[in-house]
């Protein structure tokens, strides 16, 4: 359950508490109208100031719900994260398992397949993500993404699916479509927290629509389009020149708000992993500031619960009930 959905359960456990004492006050309120003489003397009603107990009442409920849902889930993030356990960060490796992957033309000399020099600039982002606060996914793309691997800390995993295998025989033949594959993948990580995923592309490029392409979800904070393949040379494949397209990488990248990188002699810069390596300043702090909220909600919605009965005896009602006198017997004085 990620931070969001803890969010949502304790919304609704206050939505369900308010519930539960609107209706107990509304029954209390029934009971006390049919004793009003009784529990308030001859007016029959209280102080006027009293009116405001059941709403006050009920929102010191919703209020104590809230909190005390939130801080056992922020209780939970703590223990996970002293295991070690906790992730902030994640990133979605989308990479390119199309048949011109295993085209030599790539890295220095074009000596190397593409889907080597994707390998080396995939292990290049890899040993420069420190720490086991990131967790990593994988999909490949050909005629359509596939979730190859979801939320494992084997790097050497993730490493291993761009070692050469050719997936491509197991998709449907047919021409490489990038846009259908962006768009599934950001299906792939909808369910993560916002702004926690970073999204690398590892493609030699191809021909893309020029429509079709959706906005991908709130989870993805940085976009990079990394490509593989001589841009300049290109290579016969399926009747066909092909290499590079650096120009629909860079258009997909400035589409995706991301950026682009010609990796076929250089690495992934490291500004561009800054994210991956750092936790953002604006959740660490939402989550401070909302654990801080419910600790005051749950001392405040306590302590007005506490005081409230006290008043009413106090202070609810200006009549109070006097036990009568009593005259005192006379001694018999026996004859």
């Amino acid at each position: 359950m990620n931070a969001e959905e803890i969010h949502q359960l304790a919304l609704w456990s206050a939505a369900a508490a308010a519930g539960l004492a609107a209706l107990g006050e509304w029954l209390h309120a029934r009971r006390v109208a049919r004793i009003g003489a009784l529990a308030f003397g001859p007016r029959g009603k209280p102080r006027a100031w009293t009116r405001i107990v059941p709403p006050l009442r009920v929102t010191a409920l919703a209020a104590a719900a809230w909190a005390l849902v939130t801080l056992i889930a922020y209780n939970g993030l703590v223990r996970d994260r002293n295991r070690g356990n906790i992730t902030t960060r994640h990133l979605m490796v989308l990479l390119d398992v199309s048949p011109s992957m295993l085209l030599t033309d790539a890295g220095e000399g074009g000596a190397e397949t593409r889907n080597a020099r994707a390998s080396a600039v995939l292990k290049s982002v890899l040993d420069r993500v420190p720490g086991d606060n990131v967790r990593f996914s994988a999909a490949g793309f050909y005629t359509e993404a596939r979730m190859m691997v979801r939320e494992c800390r084997d790097r050497e995993l993730i490493l291993h699916l761009a070692g050469g295998t050719p997936f491509h025989i197991t998709y449907k033949p047919g021409k490489t479509d990038i846009l259908n594959s962006v768009n599934q993948a950001g299906d792939f990580m909808k369910e993560w927290p916002r702004k926690s995923a970073t999204l690398l592309l590892l493609s030699d490029g191809g021909s893309m629509a020029s429509t079709g392409l959706k906005p991908l979800p709130s989870a993805v904070g940085d976009v990079i389009v990394a490509g593989v393949g001589d841009s300049s040379r290109g290579t016969f494949i399926d009747g066909h020149l092909s290499r590079q397209d650096s120009a629909s990488l860079s258009q997909l990248a400035r589409r995706l708000g991301g950026r682009y990188y010609d990796t076929n002699l250089r690495h992934v810069p490291t500004d561009a992993l800054r994210r991956l390596n750092t936790e953002d300043p604006g959740a660490a702090k939402w989550r401070t500031d909302r654990r801080l909220a419910a600790l005051i909600a749950l001392a405040s919605s306590a302590a007005t619960l506490c005081l409230l009965p006290l008043l009413l005896e106090i202070l609810g009602s200006p009549w109070r009930p006097r036990a009568a006198a009593i005259p005192a017997l006379k001694p018999r004085t026996v004859p």
